[in-house]
This record gives C-alpha cells, sequence and structure tokens, in this order.
C-alpha cells in the first residue's frame, strides 16, 4: 500500500485557501520539493511575495473570484478548515475523483507520535493548554499543543518520536471530513454554534462526534457527563470510557466535589487532586475545564501529582476572561474568545459583582434567547452593543423581561465602546468584554478584538491589573 508521502509525490495537489494552516503545508511540502498550485479568493497583487517564497514548487496560481471553478483538475486538494467540504465546487470536484483533504488529516495520517484531540462548543483552548501544563514534566519526551490554537501540526512534523505526545485542539471546521480519531478523545460541552458553516445543528454535532467515530478498543474516550450531546459520542466510539462533571461524581474519570477536584481511576479508590481553590480560572465552567483536562492527563498517563502540579501553575490565556486593567475600583476584563452566547452565558456567571457587558460582533446564526434571560436576570447595570448582532441581541433581552439597566447600540468602535462603559460603570463593578459573537466586520480576528479592547482601556488611562 503507498505511503502518504508517495501519494502526494503522484497527485496533483491544490492548497484551497493560503490561511495559516495552508502556508504551514505549503512550506511542508516545499522542503520536499513537491510540487502544489494555489487556489485561493484574494486578488493577485495579495500574494505576490510568496510567489517568489515558493519559486519552482508552485506550478499554477488561481486566484480572485474564480478560484473554485478548476478544482477539478487537481488529484488532490488540501482545504483550509474556513471553506467547507461541503461546497458544491469540492461536491463536484468529489464526484469526478478528486480526494479532499486537510492539513490535519495529513498530519494525523503521518504522525509517529500519539494524538490527543480536545473539540467541544467553548473550553478546547483551555483545557487542551491545562493537559499540557499537567504533562510537561512526563511521562513523554516532549508534548506539543497545536490544531486550532495556534500552531499548524505539520510544521513540526520532523521533530517528533513515538515517545512524543501532540495535543490536538480541534475545531468542526478540521473535524468535519476526518476519517480517523486520536488515540485520546476529550469531548466537551457540544451546544449550538456555527450555524453559518453547517447545515443545521445535526451537522455540526456530526462534525464533533469524528472525534470519536474512528477510535479502537485500545484507545480513550473522555465525555461531558453534564452535556448530553457529548455524552451521546460514546455511542459511536469502541474506546474505554471516562467522564467528567462539576456537579456530580463519576464512576471513572474526574469531578469537583463540595470544595475540590477529584479523581477517580478505574478499578482503584477516588482520590483528591486539589482544593478548588487552586483552581486560578475565574468561573464555574473551569471547574469543568479542569476536572475534562484532569481525566484527560490521567488517560495519558499522568500522576495525581502532576495533575496538581499543573493546576496551580496554570494562570489562563489571553481573552479567555483576562483580567486587563483597572479603571480606580473599576476591573475589565477581556473575554474576547467568547465567540457563542453560550460561553458568554458562562462568563456572565462567574462575577459576583454588577457587570457593565460589552457584547456583539458578526453573525453565526446564534440564538441569543438564553443570553438575554441571563442579562435581565444577572446584576448587569448596562449592556454596549456592537457589530451586526446588536439589534439581535437587543430584542433578545426586551422579550426576556424587564431589563432596568441601559443598553447603548451607538458604539461603532472599540473605543467608543470601552468610553461608554466607563461611564456608566461604579466603584466596584467590573468591565466585561464577551461578545458571544465572532469578530468580523468591525476586527480581523477574536485576538485582533481582545487586543483593541485591552490597548483602550489602557489608552484611557487604566492601569494594568494584577493576574488572577
Amino acid at each position: 500500500m503507498a505511503s502518504p508521502l508517495d501519494n502526494l509525490r503522484n497527485s496533483r495537489i491544490a492548497l484551497l485557501g493560503l490561511g495559516v494552516e495552508n502556508r504551514a503545508l505549503a512550506r511542508f511540502l516545499q522542503e520536499r520539493h513537491l510540487s502544489f498550485s494555489i487556489c485561493d479568493a484574494r486578488p493577485p497583487d495579495d500574494l505576490n511575495d510568496l510567489e517568489r517564497e515558493y519559486g519552482d514548487t508552485l506550478r499554477e496560481w488561481h486566484l480572485g473570484p474564480a478560484y473554485l471553478n478548476t478544482l477539478g483538475r487537481f488529484d488532490l486538494i488540501f482545504r483550509t478548515p474556513g471553506i467547507s467540504p461541503l461546497r458544491p465546487e469540492l461536491q463536484r470536484a468529489r464526484s469526478r475523483g478528486t480526494h479532499i483533504s486537510s492539513q490535519t488529516r495529513l498530519f494525523a495520517a503521518l504522525s509517529p507520535a500519539p494524538l490527543l484531540g480536545v473539540t467541544g462548543t467553548k473550553g478546547k483552548g483551555t483545557t487542551s493548554s491545562l493537559i499540557a501544563e499537567m504533562l510537561c514534566d512526563g511521562p513523554y519526551r516532549q508534548v506539543h499543543l497545536a490544531g486550532n490554537i495556534g500552531q499548524p501540526p505539520i510544521a513540526f512534523l520532523d521533530q517528533l518520536s513515538d515517545r512524543d505526545l501532540v495535543i490536538l485542539e480541534l475545531s468542526s471546521f478540521q473535524l468535519i471530513d476526518w476519517e480517523t480519531s486520536p488515540h485520546i478523545a476529550v469531548a466537551l460541552n457540544v451546544t449550538r454554534d456555527h450555524l453559518d458553516y453547517h447545515a443545521d445543528l445535526d451537522k455540526y454535532i456530526a462534525a464533533k462526534r469524528n472525534i470519536a467515530r474512528f477510535q479502537t478498543t485500545d484507545d480513550w474516550l473522555i465525555a461531558d457527563r453534564d452535556c448530553p450531546t457529548a455524552r451521546t459520542f460514546a455511542d459511536t466510539s469502541r474506546a474505554r470510557q471516562l467522564s467528567f462533571s462539576a456537579v456530580a461524581e463519576v464512576e471513572a474519570g474526574a469531578w469537583t466535589s463540595a470544595d475540590h477536584l477529584q479523581l477517580h481511576r478505574p478499578a482503584s479508590v477516588s482520590e483528591p487532586v486539589c482544593a478548588l481553590s487552586a483552581i486560578l480560572l475565574k468561573g464555574r465552567h473551569n471547574w469543568s475545564n479542569a476536572a475534562a483536562a484532569a481525566a484527560a492527563a490521567m488517560a495519558a498517563g499522568a500522576t495525581t501529582e502532576q495533575i496538581a502540579a499543573g493546576i496551580r501553575r496554570f494562570r489562563g490565556l489571553p481573552h479567555r476572561l483576562e483580567k486587563v486593567g483597572t479603571f480606580g475600583g473599576i476591573t475589565c476584563y477581556d473575554d474576547s474568545l467568547a465567540t457563542t452566547p453560550d460561553a458568554a452565558v458562562a462568563a456572565i456567571r462567574a462575577f459576583d459583582q454588577p457587570l457593565v457587558l460589552i457584547a456583539g460582533g458578526s453573525s453565526k446564526g446564534a440564538d441569543f434567547a438564553e443570553l438575554g434571560r441571563m442579562i435581565v436576570g444577572a446584576s448587569i447595570r448596562a449592556v454596549i452593543l456592537i457589530g451586526e448582532e446588536a439589534d439581535r441581541i437587543e430584542t433578545a433581552i426586551r422579550t426576556a423581561g424587564n431589563f432596568t439597566g441601559d443598553i447603548d447600540t451607538s458604539c461603532d468602535s472599540m473605543q467608543a465602546a470601552v468610553t461608554s462603559a466607563r461611564r456608566h460603570a461604579q466603584t466596584g463593578d467590573a468591565i466585561l468584554l464577551s461578545p458571544a459573537c465572532a469578530s468580523f466586520g468591525m476586527f480581523a480576528n477574536y485576538k485582533d478584538r481582545g487586543e483593541r479592547f485591552r490597548n483602550e482601556v489602557m489608552r484611557q488611562g487604566s492601569t494594568k491589573a494584577e493576574p488572577l
């Protein structure tokens, strides 16, 4: 049987969309003297420098509005995650014999190291990073963290051995056409999201389910006991089962009791890992993330002491309920990664003091009814709404009941939003950026949105906040 690299050498290859993943894949192909073509919606002037960079390995450019019209001439297409394999142009190419793949699928086929994959609607980045922290002192030679959280794994393929572990944060965009599953799969909460990309909620869930669908009896599945959808992933997985919960004891896995994170190894007694006060992340939802990470690290071979040490070291990630500054007695938090209503609801629940909330952005087909109810029922002094979804969020708030705070929909920039939030906040309050929406339109991505919030907080005279 031909190896994946042999298939590459014998194929006419196209990289569809030149985002972060396919740029890393282009370098991988170039280093192996494998030629490829590029199909991208951008005009030629935007990519001129890359023509010199790729040299003779670059066969053809197919750029601009008609970039999808020539897909049938290729044997193998690597799509960027933002382009769905269900696009009609890709479906037609597939019907003519073209194979559709992705950078992460190729990496999974080539990696000598076992894979630990994490998916879910929210908490993927925090949980993946926590697992890496728990495993950094063993039992692997080296632990690599990659995928949706940042670095494409194909970039470090040559560094790997079978004594390493690769932790991948996996989005539905990446999982939608997978035909393999990682050795250890973590299924966090799965709720409504990305319906601008998937045909419906069932298709979104089916994409997520691929993380466990192809597992064997030698593998592990760790599923969220508190999420009915995540629990169903066990129905399509033959792997050994663990679970985690933030509200109840589990038979095998990890959970939070009244004051401790607990671990229950299979065929053993339960044992405390650490006090909940040792979890430095804000919010009860992060107790669930810590339990998920503990169960996954246990499956990967970590000792209880290594799990506890990782929790005590981990201080959180940028743009995840990150404390970024203070105006006198008003503290500002950047939760720009909260791109779904459920994530924003979890963020609001994490606070005891009154809030001024900055929310809104571009559409992902979300339902804001629950967010509206949370805003009406929480101690929220004002809501500053920005972006194209501002009107729909305001409608959800008005529909949910009698909101006694102010709603400001007049802000057309982060500067105006922070200024308005400061005007509404009082000493002892928190200003929370938790958008519940995608960032596109006003911002390049969630990182850009979070950085602009932080920079504006500092520009308006904040002092830098001490870390949690």
